[in-house]
């Protein structure tokens, strides 16, 4: 039942608040997966469906690109280089500046895209709309 419900019952509408916890999830999988100096040489895309990708080079510009922000360019990005350098990685730090960075990316990507700042911050739950009539 709950199978057919997602396969045709509505679907939910991203919001910025989806979208920023998916940049987090992002550069944390990036960042175990190819390290801090090739994540600090890619950059983030953000799609016409709000997908975000990682890539390890400029991408090409196309159609279906809503937003691009190279990594190196937030300042968010080279601190966290900075701290890794200087005193190491643990879980906390990861997920603190994991945070951290997302918000700023999220910053640059909506300045670039109007599609995204049409977006709503966060979700309204339909439920709590219906108990205050």
């Amino acid at each position: 039942m709950h199978m057919l419900f997602r396969l045709f019952g509505p679907r939910l509408r991203k919001t910025q608040e989806d979208i920023a916890g998916r940049a987090a999830e992002v550069i944390a999988h990036v960042l175990f997966d190819v390290g801090l100096d090739r994540f600090l040489a890619g950059s983030m895309v953000l799609d016409s469906q709000f997908r975000l990708h990682f890539y390890a080079a400029a991408p090409r510009l196309s159609s279906t690109i809503l937003a691009s922000v190279a990594v190196h360019e937030i300042e968010e990005a080279r601190v966290f280089r900075t701290h890794v350098m200087e005193r190491g990685i643990d879980t906390p730090t990861l997920e603190t500046h994991t945070r951290i960075m997302a918000d700023s990316m999220m910053r640059v990507l909506r300045l670039q895209s109007s599609d995204l700042r049409a977006l709503p911050a966060v979700r309204i739950e339909r439920r709590s709309l219906l108990r205050r009539r």
